[in-house]
């Protein structure tokens, strides 16, 4: 469809222009010169439009889908033309504007929705509520198909061969197919990529795997054919790798997470994690990157060398001090932790970050995103996740951080925190927080004690007023021990005794 897109100057007459296959020619000039009206298509995504409009909060229940309805182009075209639309002439005479039919058809989306696990459904109220694969599937244009497949394949134990597996049998990519000419150059590329793929050249999902290896391994093609689908698919490769992370980091499954995580980096980057990471800024030569990569040095062992060292390294001393900038300009924190013990069940951990990395405007820009893990001891279960926005103006600062996480019964020697970076690959600190010297409360916290104490007398409120108040003469043990505090101070108290111990009395002194 073609339309002014706001534009006042295109209210009656304007010119566009159609791109379209040889033989799709006629069927659009027969659009324009016979007139043919111009059907919705609106219902064959009916389902994902509803998610986005429930996730988004202007729909909350069947009724007002069905008001939503009511303003699109395919309700126009329903009413007008509803033999289409498969409305009989007698519905149409019993109800004018088709409010059944609209509920009818939300209904239907709204039980496939549910099914998948994007929203829940009360079928006796007809309300909707959204849930987090919903608001996953929203955000990042996900079909409920393809949400659905995620849902029932994601496993904590997945290796990368799995997950390049599962992206590619995306519903996205239904419509790509295997050409009989592309064979012969997708077996080249095949025997190329690094991650091995499990199906036959002639499936789609090989295709798909295998494209998108070549992408991130920047591998040049031949045919345009396959340069077209390539494009295709790395267009949608970055925010569904996003959506598979979300999920799982929704699940909490520690391993998987950062394999998800550093996927969609690599994807981002057109790199694999296993290269040098100054493969990152693209103005570092190519053969001194490749000369690094010959050295076999670990990318920690970097920020020990001056850039001197560095310089002689690679046998380049003129682009030591290049080098070393650019190692710096990645982003690098350093961590320290002090924990907390609150109950027996829960640890409040205070996590201090310290930025130790070259802030440069063109490359980190006005802020750098992190994510913050906390594992147990096996690096299985991910205990706590948050999102970290490390800004420029604050970027030479200490930042403290505060959050609890569940301890269980059988004390493990130790929990990890990961601080990763979001965009940058080989961005990461860790830290170990060991539970050796720490003492958690006892299980059952005993009780203050009750003291022997004289009844305090009511004249202690030194307030006739008050005195009246109260129709006998002495205070009972509790109200004695806690006269003090509560009268005569404002400190915070927390009583919590059984029924009929005048807790009530209590009450009333802090108040008088």
């Amino acid at each position: 469809m073609l339309g002014r897109a706001g534009r006042p100057q295109y209210d009656t007459r304007g010119q566009g222009i159609l791109i379209t296959s040889h033989s799709e020619l006629q069927y659009y000039l027969s659009l324009m010169n016979q007139q043919l009206p111009i059907e919705s298509q609106m219902v064959s995504k009916l389902v994902d439009n509803l998610n986005a409009e429930i996730v988004l909060g202007t729909v909350q229940n069947i009724r007002e889908a069905a008001e939503w309805l009511s303003y699109t182009y395919l309700y126009v075209r329903m009413i007008k033309e509803p033999q289409l639309y498969g409305v009989s002439n007698e519905s149409l005479l019993v109800d004018k504007y088709l409010f059944q039919r609209r509920l009818d058809l939300i209904h239907s989306a709204a039980i496939q929705l549910d099914k998948c696990h994007l929203i829940r459904y009360d079928r006796k109220t007809g309300n909707f509520q959204g849930t987090e694969h919903g608001r996953i599937a929203s955000h990042y244009y996900c079909t409920h198909e393809t949400i659905a497949m995620y849902n029932q394949l994601l496993k904590p134990t997945l290796s990368e061969i799995d997950l390049f597996r599962i992206f590619s049998l995306s519903s996205e990519f239904r419509h790509i197919t295997v050409r009989e000419e592309e064979k012969i150059e997708l077996q080249k590329l095949l025997e190329r990529v690094p991650i091995p793929v499990k199906e036959s050249i002639d499936e789609p999902s090989a295709k798909i795997n295998v494209l998108l290896q070549a992408y991130i391994s920047q591998l040049k093609l031949d045919g345009f054919a396959l340069m077209a689908d390539m494009v295709y698919v790395t267009q949608s490769a970055g925010r569904l790798m996003r959506a598979i992370y979300e999920m799982v980091l929704q699940r909490g499954w520690a391993q998987l997470v950062e394999k998800t995580l550093g996927l969609s980096k690599m994807i981002d980057k057109r790199m694999w994690q296993s290269m040098c990471p100054l493969r990152q800024f693209k103005k570092i030569p190519e053969e001194i990157i490749r000369k690094i990569e010959k050295k076999n040095i670990t990318w920690d062992r970097f920020y020990d060398l001056d850039a001197h060292e560095i310089g002689e390294l690679v046998r380049a001393p003129k682009v030591g001090k290049t080098i070393y900038k650019y190692i710096h300009h990645v982003p690098k924190l350093e961590l320290s932790v002090h924990v907390l013990p609150i109950t027996r069940s829960t640890l409040k951990v205070e996590l201090t970050i310290t930025p130790d990395f070259q802030w440069d405007d063109k490359i980190h820009g006005m802020a750098e995103p992190f994510w913050i893990l906390v594992e147990d001891v096996d690096s299985e279960i991910l205990l706590h996740h948050e999102y970290f926005l490390l800004k420029k103006k604050y970027c030479e600062d200490e930042h403290y951080v505060k959050f609890f996480v569940p301890v269980f019964e059988t004390l493990p020697p130790q929990y990890f925190i990961r601080v990763i970076s979001d965009k940058w690959i080989a961005s990461e600190t860790q830290v170990a927080v060991s539970f050796r010297h720490l003492i958690l409360p006892e299980k059952h916290p005993a009780p203050t004690e009750l003291l022997d104490l004289q009844p305090l007398p009511v004249n202690a409120l030194r307030n006739a007023k008050y005195e009246d108040l109260y129709n006998f003469k002495y205070f009972n043990g509790i109200q004695t021990q806690v006269f003090n505090t509560l009268y005569n101070t404002d400190d915070n108290v927390f009583l919590g005794a059984s029924t009929g111990c005048g807790k009530t009395i209590c009450a009333e002194f802090a108040i008088l």
